[in-house]
């Protein structure tokens, strides 16, 4: 993924996100130039090369994990890095290949911690809270598994429970 000759990706209000001419680095180590990508909404989208061609790399420049070193990535039209943190997270969502969940918590209790970008300045939990986790874990195939610690699941299992 060194570099793309893909044009620059115009915005448009049915792409959700986008990164336009961008180039991607670590320190002094360059993974991407030119790089421009455009994720439509209401789309399955995938990235796919050889490894360790900048895939990653990509998709936390996207995710605002990583600073593009030029260019710029736009969430629904603005800059991703101006947004609010909270506004990012209610919008986008991005699960690493490694997730590591804390010490002895409960899928239920890891699926619910998905709802704090949800809530208020006080952050309490309310009846739509208790509902959106349920269909959550209920949609993923995970609701039997609520009250069992995430460290003791497989690793197909505690995927599908960080997708919940």
């Amino acid at each position: 993924m060194a570099s793309s000759s893909a044009s620059p990706v115009a915005p448009d209000a049915r792409q959700r996100l986008t990164g336009q001419d961008l180039t991607l680095a670590y320190d002094r180590r360059t993974v991407a130039e030119h790089l421009s990508v455009s994720i439509p909404d209401h789309s399955f989208t995938v990235v796919v090369g050889p490894n360790a061609c900048g895939k990653s790399t990509l998709l936390r420049a996207l995710s605002r994990m990583l600073k593009p070193t030029a260019g710029s990535v736009l969430l629904d039209g603005q800059a991703i890095s101006s947004l609010p943190a909270k506004k990012v997270a209610r919008t986008l969502g991005l699960l690493p290949q490694s997730s590591i969940a804390p010490d002895g918590i409960t899928v239920a209790d890891l699926v619910a911690r998905g709802r704090y970008p949800h809530q208020g300045l006080l952050r309490q939990w309310s009846e739509t809270d208790e509902r959106i986790v349920d269909e959550s874990m209920a949609a993923t195939g995970v609701a039997e598994l609520a009250d069992r610690f995430v460290d003791e699941l497989s690793g197909g299992q505690r995927q599908r429970v960080w997708i919940a």
